[in-house]
């Protein structure tokens, strides 16, 4: 096995842990689970996802501080933002051996050169964006295992999205999100960004 299979298995294990240990008092309320990506430190070498939900009873409390209903329900800015369960970063040992295996790879001392060196910056730069994007797009084949093995319905009681994103909604995270679930799924949620609510 690769240490991107092993990475890929890993990270399915603890996530589904992390889902199947929600309380049944909050899988009763939680109609969406949210994937919030971002590299540690603005480091390429560390990409992160960071597994949270939002309930019916907080988007509800939330409805008087944002601008509409809508907003409320769908606006990252207005959820619990309650990690359950994390998988990359810097402390992740699966993480660091994928990315030494890749064409990506540079080491501390290269990182520490381009601080000097605008060009080798440029370079690493690139580097870390095409590894952001392979990582994603492992979180995305995570996702559409855990909706294959019934591991959300199971939980939930029937299948709710699950949105693949960053602090803002934009093009490329809304393509992931489209890529992880099945677009009944995310009707609502795509409809919201593309009316300019979220």
């Amino acid at each position: 096995m690769s240490s991107k299979e092993k990475f890929f298995e890993f990270s399915y294990e603890k996530l589904k842990t992390a889902i199947e240990t929600i309380s049944s008092e909050d899988a009763n309320d939680i109609y969406a689970l949210s994937f919030y990506f971002y590299a540690e430190d603005d480091d390429g070498r560390y990409p992160t996802i960071e597994v949270s939900f939002n309930t019916n009873n907080q988007y509800k409390n939330e409805i008087e501080n944002a601008s509409s209903e809508t907003e409320a329900k769908w606006n990252y800015a207005f959820w619990l933002q309650e990690e359950i369960e994390r998988i990359g970063g810097e402390d992740d040992t699966f993480l660091a051996k994928w990315f030494k295996e890749t064409p990506y790879y540079y080491s501390e001392i290269e990182n520490e050169k381009a601080e000097d060196d605008d060009e080798l910056f440029d370079k690493l730069l690139e580097k870390g964006e095409k590894f952001e994007e392979e990582f994603v797009e492992e979180i995305l084949k995570i996702i559409q295992k855990l909706f294959t093995q019934r591991i959300i319905f199971n939980k939930f009681g029937k299948d709710i999205p699950i949105l693949v994103h960053e602090l803002e909604y934009y093009d490329k995270p809304i393509n992931w999100t489209k890529k992880a679930n099945k677009f009944e799924l995310i009707k609502e949620f795509i409809n919201a960004f593309e009316e300019g609510k979220i």
